[in-house]
């Protein structure tokens, strides 16, 4: 009886416990697996999946999250996001183990490729296809005191939720986001703006991220209405694309040769 109920409290404690989302939720990370795979050449595609054998791309850019339930992989869980308080510059230390960290480790790998084996080259695919994505959900470089939105309890239109959950998934799912939603937001930017979404720069994607933070938190009464939803879908949409080049031209320099 004494056991059972201290496994009724652990679940009742677990439930209450926060927890820290990761991605952008299975689609969204699909979308920008899909969006890369566009504007890849054949040839890049080729070597890219030679390293990820039976793993699609689209698998690939949700591997992190599976692993999720994995303990093996416990290791991993501070790999998905960065807390920095608002106003205030991230400033790298040499113990910090977190997406920007693990991201510029994973395409310094991939650049000097020749010396490391295709057993370690195919992780660090994994992670680059992963975090890749995971960066430009804005709340994965969010606030340490919401834990990036987490503890933020909102309603969705008629759905109760929390702030990041409603942007991994809850947005998404609620305006359908296709691959084609996002590609049309090419036509937004111009070449020079484009040009720029590739210059490898992994500190000054996460600005740009974290710059749309103010507008993530533009809401009243924990309530984030259709007029919310539709302004921010577009955002959403900008930000899987802009993961999506960014992942095609790194996989592009880096197998280029």
């Amino acid at each position: 009886m004494k056991n059972k109920l201290l496994i009724l409290i652990s679940a009742i404690l677990l439930l209450a416990t926060p927890k820290y989302s990761f991605g952008w939720g299975k689609k969204g990370h699909e979308l920008v697996a899909e969006v890369a795979y566009h504007y890849l050449d054949e040839s890049t595609r080729a070597k890219v999946q030679g390293y990820l054998k039976n793993i699609s791309f689209k698998d690939a850019a949700n591997w992190m999250d599976e692993m999720r339930s994995n303990d093996y992989y416990t290791y991993m869980k501070t790999w998905h996001y960065l807390d920095v308080e608002k106003g205030e510059r991230y400033t790298p230390l040499a113990t910090d183990r977190n997406i920007i960290i693990i991201l510029n480790s994973a395409i310094a790998e991939l650049q000097h490729r020749d010396n490391i084996k295709n057993k370690q080259i195919k992780n660090d695919l994994l992670l680059l296809f992963h975090l890749m994505g995971d960066l430009h959900q804005p709340l994965h470089v969010g606030y340490p005191g919401d834990k990036g939105g987490n503890t933020i309890n909102v309603t969705l239109i008629k759905t109760n939720t929390n702030l990041h959950s409603a942007w991994d998934t809850g947005i998404i799912e609620s305006k359908n986001i296709t691959l084609e939603d996002c590609l049309k937001q090419y036509d937004t930017y111009s070449p020079e703006e484009i040009a720029s979404f590739k210059q490898l720069h992994v500190m000054q994607w996460m600005d740009q991220s974290r710059s749309l933070l103010d507008t993530v938190y533009n809401f009243k009464d924990d309530l984030l209405d259709q007029n919310y939803v539709d302004a921010n879908s577009v955002i959403i949409e900008k930000q899987i694309l802009k993961a999506g080049i960014r992942l095609a031209s790194v996989l592009t320099e880096a197998f280029k040769n």
